[in-house]
C-alpha cells in the first residue's frame, strides 16, 4: 500500500513537472505574441507618439521575460524591426531594434542580457543610441552608445577575453548610410562598445557610402571572414566626400588573427561572395 502511494504521488508531481515546462513555453509563445503586436504599432503607426508608447510598452516587456527562468536559452524569433542576436554559447543575447520617426530620423535601441554559463546569474543593459558623431570612432560605454541596427554577431577571442563582432546598419540621413563593424565587449561586467581588434589600429569600421547604393556586410562562414563591398567615390579623387561613395566590385576582408581582425583590401571574389 506505501509503495502504491508513493509510486502515485510521483506520477502525479511528474505531472505537475510536465503542466508547468508547458507552462513556461507558453508563457513565452504568449510574450511573442505580445511584442509582434507591439512591434507592428512601432513600424506603422503614423504618429511618432504611438510609436514612443509602444516602445515603452516593449522595453518593459522586455525586462519582465528577461528574468523569467531558462530566459537564455530561448529561441525568440526575429519581428520587424526587432532582431534577436545570441552568442553560440547563450551566455549573450541581444535584442536589438529601431524607431523610424517621420523626420525620417532613426532612434536605436538594444536590450542586453548577459549571464553566466549555466544562465543563473545575469546582468542586464538597456542602451539606447545617442547620435553623437564625436564619439563614432571611440571606445565607449553603454551608455554612450553611438546606435545603429545590428543584424548579425560573430565571437573571436583575444587573449583568452571574449569579444563579440556586431554588424550593424544606420539610416543614417538623407543623401548618406552607413554599416558597421562594432565590438562589444565588457569590463567588470559592464559592456563597452569598441576595441582595437583591427591591424588599423581602430576601435570600429564605419562604412558611409551613398544611400543612392546598396552594399553587403556579412559574416561568411564558409571562408570564416567578414567580407563588404570595397568603397570608393565614384569620381576617383573626391575622398571623404561620402554623398558619392559606391562599391567598385571589389571586396575588403576581415581575417581572423590573433590581435583580432586582419584587414584586406580589394579582394577579388567569385561572384557569390
Amino acid at each position: 500500500m506505501y509503495n502504491s502511494f508513493f509510486s502515485n504521488n510521483l506520477v502525479f508531481l511528474f505531472s505537475l513537472l510536465i503542466t508547468f515546462s508547458k507552462s513556461q513555453e507558453i508563457s513565452f509563445e504568449k510574450i511573442e505574441t505580445e511584442i509582434q503586436n507591439l512591434c507592428d504599432t512601432i513600424v506603422n503607426s503614423e504618429s511618432d507618439s504611438s510609436k514612443f508608447l509602444a516602445n515603452e510598452k516593449l522595453i518593459k516587456k522586455l525586462k519582465i521575460i528577461s528574468r523569467k527562468k531558462k530566459f537564455h536559452k530561448y529561441e525568440f524569433k526575429n519581428y520587424n524591426p526587432i532582431t534577436t542576436l545570441s552568442s553560440d554559447d547563450k551566455k549573450l543575447k541581444l535584442f536589438n531594434w529601431f524607431i523610424q520617426k517621420k523626420n525620417g530620423k532613426y532612434d536605436y535601441y538594444t536590450y542586453i542580457q548577459k549571464c553566466n554559463k549555466r544562465g543563473k546569474k545575469c546582468n542586464y543593459f538597456l542602451v539606447e543610441g545617442v547620435n553623437d558623431n564625436e564619439i563614432m570612432n571611440d571606445k565607449v560605454s553603454y551608455k554612450n552608445w553611438y546606435g545603429c541596427y545590428f543584424y548579425e554577431l560573430i565571437t573571436i577571442f583575444v587573449d583568452k577575453k571574449e569579444y563579440y563582432t556586431l554588424l550593424g546598419w544606420d539610416g543614417n540621413g538623407d543623401r548618406t548610410t552607413k554599416k558597421i563593424i562594432e565590438i562589444l565587449h565588457f569590463d567588470n561586467d559592464y559592456p563597452f562598445f569598441g576595441a582595437k581588434l583591427f591591424n588599423n589600429n581602430l576601435h570600429k569600421i564605419i562604412l558611409e557610402y551613398s544611400n543612392k547604393y546598396s552594399i553587403s556586410l556579412k559574416y561568411d562562414e564558409e571562408l570564416d571572414c567578414i567580407v563588404y563591398d570595397h568603397l570608393e567615390p565614384i569620381d576617383g579623387f573626391s575622398y571623404n566626400n561620402f554623398e558619392i561613395y559606391a562599391p567598385n566590385l571589389s571586396y575588403d576582408v576581415l581575417s581572423r588573427a590573433e590581435s583580432g581582425w586582419q584587414i584586406e583590401t580589394n579582394v577579388y571574389l567569385n561572384n557569390n561572395k
